[in-house]
């Protein structure tokens, strides 16, 4: 099934911002009266967590606020009201309203540690490593709490997707009242334990002028997280690792008609020979099948592949299947999750899926007609278990912590190893 889905992480870089480009200024009443009659009619079932009142109710709300509001305002309260109605993949994307210039200029990663600085410029790289304690002397449990109002809160897993990159943003914190200001006081904490305030000013933050945690070593998933699809041989431990990060390729691509586009993009035919081939010319007791970097793409490919996987595991089975699940495992990666649970005997390993097995898909847009912004939408509902399930939730749940990621250790490939 063909999933066309709107990667859910925040770039860092954006767009000019609209506001500097429009003259005249946006008629949010047409765009409310367009929204109100456009999205119920095309999306597949708008109203199956929360009515036709409760929508329409908060359509009305925003309409007549009687504060004066600026347009990002206006826009991120559309988007709560989106993010309310229960479907992930329906939202305003109300992100070239966004300042480029009033950025945070550091990077998060969220481990099972906490919030930890992987980037920032050199003028702030006394926080490098830290843990994140507060803005403005705000806990950041609070602040994640009110910048959740901005998605779909399926499970934590959405979470620990989302917030890295909303925090960054001035203009959020600002909404939400949690500065005021062209720079913040941060509170931290070091990895001995040492509590260290520092003050920050929104900049440009890019790999050209920034600086970053210098980690002993990468593990193979994060080294090739950027990569569609690769793998590798151990043969000390006759560990097979097929890492699957994007549910696309030179042939999905071709498909669409974009040929030239699809010349630039790997072959996933190549790929599949290439892996039974491995498999097949090697010792191997046990393969990792790594889903936990896919935000999805078109499932069909991974299915069908998988099918033929189970084939072969099925006519060898002494090699035990691990199949690796993770925070950014969405939508079409989740599909092909149930594809394994359905046909193999596979162990899931790793943390609690963003994407649920039951969820709303095939994504199509509108542009409000004012402010020209783009609201994506679902037409199809993927039913694929009986039970309601906000998650997939791994076998054996395996977190990273921020040492653990310091020293290029993946929890994951120790602990097959040990099996």
């Amino acid at each position: 099934m063909k999933q066309v889905i709107l990667v859910l992480s925040i770039v860092w870089g954006f767009s000019l911002s609209l506001s500097a480009q429009r003259e005249q200024p946006i008629d949010w009443k047409s765009d409310l009266d367009y929204l109100e009659k456009e999205l119920p009619e095309k999306h597949c079932n708008l109203f199956a967590k929360k009515t036709n009142e409760y929508f329409l109710s908060g359509i009305r709300a925003i309409a007549n606020h009687p504060e004066k509001q600026t347009d990002l305002q206006k826009a991120l309260k559309i988007q709560q009201l989106l993010a309310q109605m229960g479907d992930s993949h329906t939202m305003l994307n109300f992100y070239p309203l966004l300042d480029n210039d009033r950025f945070l200029p550091f990077h998060l990663l969220w481990t099972n540690d906490g919030l930890h600085v992987l980037h920032t410029l050199p003028e702030n790289q006394v926080i490098l490593g830290c843990k994140l304690r507060s803005i403005n002397q705000t806990p950041i449990p609070q602040i994640i709490d009110s910048l959740s109002t901005l998605f779909t809160v399926d499970n934590q897993s959405v979470v620990k997707t989302m917030v890295p990159g909303l925090i960054r943003s001035l203009q959020l914190l600002e909404y939400f009242g949690f500065a005021d200001s062209s720079q913040v006081e941060l509170s931290l904490e070091t990895t001995d334990g040492t509590a260290v305030r520092h003050t920050i000013r929104s900049a440009s933050l890019d790999r050209n002028n920034r600086v970053s945690v210098k980690p002993d070593s990468i593990a193979f998933y994060l080294k090739n997280e950027r990569i569609f699809f690769t793998d590798a041989y151990f043969p000390d431990e006759q560990i097979y690792h097929i890492l699957y990060n994007r549910c696309w390729s030179k042939e999905l691509e071709a498909e669409r008609g974009n040929q030239q586009k699809a010349e630039a993009m790997p072959s996933f035919k190549a790929f599949e020979t290439k892996t039974l081939r491995t498999l097949n010319e090697n010792p191997v007791r046990k393969l990792i099948f790594d889903l936990r970097m896919n935000g999805g793409g078109d499932s069909r490919q991974g299915s069908s592949y998988i099918e033929t996987l189970a084939d072969y595991l099925n006519k060898h089975p002494q090699i035990k299947l691990y199949v690796v699940l993770g925070r950014h495992t969405f939508s079409s990666a989740i599909l092909n999750a149930m594809d394994f649970k359905r046909l193999t005997k596979a162990v899931f390993v790793g943390e609690e899926t963003s994407g649920k097995p039951n969820h709303f898909g095939e994504v199509r847009s509108i542009r409000l007609p004012s402010s020209q912004l783009v609201v994506q939408y679902s037409t199809k509902y993927f039913k694929n278990m009986d039970e309601e399930l906000n998650t997939l939730t791994p076998d054996v749940i395996l977190e990273t912590n921020f040492s653990d990621l310091k020293k290029g250790i993946d929890p994951v490939y120790e602990w097959v190893k040990k099996q």
